[in-house]
C-alpha cells in the first residue's frame, strides 16, 4: 500500500468535493394553483458498472473496509479478460491508523498479462469505464511504454483513491496492469 500512499494526491482528494451526476426528471405544473412536483433524481450509471465503485456503510469497520475494497478491486480486475491474464500478484492488507491518518483498508494487484497484450490501451479503456461508473480522474499520464491514473470517488464512508498504472512488456517482464484501491479513512475497529 506504500505505492498508493506515494501518490500523494490523496491528501488533495479527500478535501475535494466530488459532485454526484443525477438525471432530473421534468416538471410541469398543471393546473392553476398546482404545486410544481420535486425532481426524481435518477442514477445515470448503468448497473452493469455499479460494481466497478466500492460500496461502504457510512460508519466503516475492519470488516466492511475489506469486503468493499476487496469487491470493487474483484471487478476492476474483471474488465481485464481471465484468458489475457498469466498471473495476479494479490496484495492486501489492513493499514492501522497513525497519529496522522486514520485506518484504511488497500488493496494492490499487479496483473501479469500474455505476450502481446497492451496494456496502454487497456488501462485506457479502463479508466474510460471507471469514469462512466462514477470515479473522478485526479491525473493521469501516458507514454508509449506506460500509463498512470489517479481516480477518486466519494462514498457514504468518505473518499476512496484508486492508483491504475500500465507498464508495456520489458525485457524479461511481462506487460503488466497495476491496480491499488483504498477505502476511505476511518477510526478503526
Amino acid at each position: 500500500m506504500a505505492g498508493a500512499r506515494t501518490l500523494s494526491l490523496r491528501a488533495a482528494s479527500i478535501a475535494v468535493v466530488l459532485s454526484v451526476a443525477v438525471a432530473l426528471a421534468g416538471c410541469t405544473a398543471s393546473g392553476s394553483g398546482a404545486s410544481t412536483p420535486k425532481p426524481t433524481a435518477k442514477s445515470s450509471v448503468s448497473s452493469a458498472l455499479r460494481p466497478l465503485v466500492p460500496t461502504y456503510p457510512k460508519k466503516l469497520t475492519n470488516a466492511t473496509a475489506k469486503k468493499g475494497t476487496v469487491a470493487a478491486a474483484d471487478a476492476i480486475q474483471a474488465l481485464i479478460a481471465s484468458s489475457d491474464i498469466v498471473t495476479v500478484d494479490n496484495q492486501s492488507k489492513l493499514v492501522p491508523a497513525t497519529k496522522k491518518d486514520g485506518a484504511y483498508y488497500g488493496v494492490a494487484r499487479g496483473v501479469a498479462t500474455v505476450s502481446g497484450f497492451d496494456p496502454i490501451a487497456q488501462a485506457e479503456a479502463m479508466e474510460k469505464l471507471l469514469v462512466a461508473a462514477g470515479w473522478t480522474e485526479r491525473d493521469a499520464k501516458a507514454t508509449t511504454a506506460r500509463y498512470s491514473a489517479v481516480l477518486t470517488v466519494d462514498t457514504a464512508a468518505g473518499v476512496s483513491v484508486l492508483g491504475l498504472q500500465a507498464l508495456a512488456k520489458a525485457t524479461n517482464t511481462p506487460a503488466t496492469v497495476l491496480i491499488s484501491i483504498e477505502s476511505p479513512d476511518y477510526d478503526g475497529d
